[in-house]
């Protein structure tokens, strides 16, 4: 940023661009680029435990709120003036990085430098960004789904060949409208998967699970066959109305034959798509809570959360984590690590008992 704005003697004239548009097509626009802004976290939302479970405590989170928007709006602020910059500079816009670092080749022995240290900064960027969250993320669900066959390497190694080569992302970076297009049908899927979690966490099982039965597949989270038609349900219900959008965005650009979108689709339709995080997350939540009253499971709620310090051995119990973690009703997950139940023994039906002896005075 700070060459482009040296050269072109200023920030260039996005600033001070007047809008083009005006009414609904400018509020639609606005949702679409909080949309497509939003997608790029899609991912994250619905697979920060994977990190944050390494945290020393619970309130590590309050650490990544301030920073986080801060940072991020940083960046974006960043890109907007080089863009406009490089508008001046070189009568075109350029977004992409790499286009730019491109220009300085043919700068001289100068330019060559600092396409060398600019190029291994974002190359590090690059490699730091999909290690932790790419590939790690991507590896962590393959290891659930296929436990005997992938571990955690090659779970990183079928990430990255599906990720570099498989979904061709270099036609995604082709241009800045495919590139947001693709950001923005994150959103389609994971948003509502996001709003599932949330709302089972804070509304439907008020902040307590049995966390050692999570890890039981015949425990109280088993539902019906394996599933939780409630969620499935408000999966299909929030991410079916966003489908014909989906298509529509993939269809872009045009074909260049008939300089039409192939895919045919209302109005109503392309401005539902332009809001589909903030759609399928809310409609997902609504969804989900509501049949989760109407059609509650018992068995899968308790009390109090059940955190599997006790680990039964059919003698004694001994603690996986130092029960100081819970002071006075303080809930902390810190480093609270994956309970190792068994195949004979299923610990949530211990738990029951325990509380059951312990609602009629009986020490457990």
């Amino acid at each position: 940023m700070g060459w482009c704005v040296h050269k072109a003697g200023g920030s260039g004239n996005i600033f001070a661009l007047e809008a083009t548009v005006s009414g609904s097509t400018k509020a639609y626009l606005f949702l679409s680029s909080m949309s497509s802004v939003t997608g790029s976290w899609a991912t994250l939302a619905c697979n920060i435990p994977d990190f944050s479970r390494y945290a020393r405590s619970s309130k590590g989170q309050f650490i990544q709120l301030p920073f986080l928007p801060i940072i991020f709006t940083l960046c974006a602020v960043i890109g907007i003036v080089t863009t406009s910059a490089t508008q001046v500079i070189y009568g075109e816009a350029l977004w992409n990085p790499l286009d730019i670092i491109a220009k300085w080749l043919e700068s001289g022995h100068g330019g060559r430098a600092a396409a060398f240290f600019a190029a291994t900064s974002w190359y590090v960027a690059q490699v730091g960004t999909n290690i932790t969250a790419n590939s790690i993320s991507a590896a962590n669900d393959l290891t659930v789904l296929f436990p005997r066959y992938v571990n955690i390497e090659r779970g990183c190694v079928i990430a990255a060949i599906v990720g570099g080569w498989v979904i061709v992302p270099w036609k995604i970076l082709s241009s800045a409208s495919t590139f947001l297009a693709f950001m923005g049908g994150y959103s389609v899927f994971l948003a509502p998967m996001a709003g599932i979690m949330a709302s089972d966490y804070w509304i439907v099982k008020r902040q307590n699970y049995d966390v050692p039965a999570l890890y039981d597949p015949n425990g109280r989270y088993h539902f019906w066959h394996g599933i939780n038609w409630r969620a499935l349900a408000a999966l299909v219900i929030a991410v079916s109305p966003n489908l014909p959008g989906l298509g529509y965005s993939i269809g872009q650009p045009a074909d260049p034959k008939t300089g039409t979108n192939p895919v045919h689709i209302s109005q109503g339709a392309k401005n539902l798509y332009t809001f589909d995080w903030l759609f399928g997350f809310a409609t997902s939540i609504v969804v989900y809570v509501a049949l989760s009253l109407i059609f509650p499971s018992p068995e899968a709620y308790v009390s109090e959360t059940v955190f599997g310090h006790d680990i039964i051995d059919g003698n004694h119990s001994s603690d996986v984590e130092s029960a100081k973690h819970v002071k006075h009703g303080e809930k902390d997950f810190g480093n609270v690590d994956a309970v190792d139940i068994g195949t004979d023994f299923h610990l949530h039906n211990r738990h029951e008992k325990h509380e059951e002896a312990n609602s009629t005075g009986v020490a457990a």
